[in-house]
């Protein structure tokens, strides 16, 4: 699955988002991708156990996290899910606070591995994730999303 055609045909975008826990800004994520019907509702419950057990795994970035568990979570579909917060929250044990999430479900190994790669070229076309930030709509984010996939072509 295209990170940015999930997006689009999940109706996953979350632009100027409100959270006071990480928690609740994983939820955002994961809610989108369940009313999508991509995750089961224990998709969530799995990921929060796992941080809390594991420590924030999911902050692979500064400022950034990539909410995931494994396919036998709850996943019924490859997909994605884009939260941008108002304002960053913070992980136990993360020194930044985090405001931009890329939830991913992957129906197995081998596209959980591919989502990957291409979030991670949103990454490194956007470091600190400025751009990401500064826009200001949905159409503005695909649009920065497409340009950081034809960068890493």
């Amino acid at each position: 699955m295209n990170f940015k055609q999930s997006l689009i045909e999940n109706n996953s975008v979350i632009i100027n988002a409100k959270a006071n826990t990480w928690q609740e800004a994983i939820k955002l994520g994961t809610d989108a991708l369940i009313k999508a019907n991509i995750v089961e509702p224990q998709y969530y419950d799995a990921i929060i156990s796992a941080v809390t057990t594991q420590g924030p795994y999911i902050c692979i970035h500064d400022n950034f996290a990539l909410p995931h568990c494994r396919p036998e979570d709850g996943v019924i579909n490859t997909g994605f899910a884009m939260t941008v917060l108002e304002k960053g929250v913070m992980f136990d044990g993360v020194d930044e606070p985090v405001d931009v999430l890329v939830t991913l479900a992957g129906k197995d190994m081998d596209e959980h591995i591919e989502g990957t790669m291409q979030v991670a070229n949103l990454i490194e076309f956007d470091e600190d994730f400025s751009k990401v930030r500064a826009c200001k709509n949905e159409e503005e984010l695909l649009a920065l999303i497409q340009l950081a996939q034809d960068n890493a072509q």
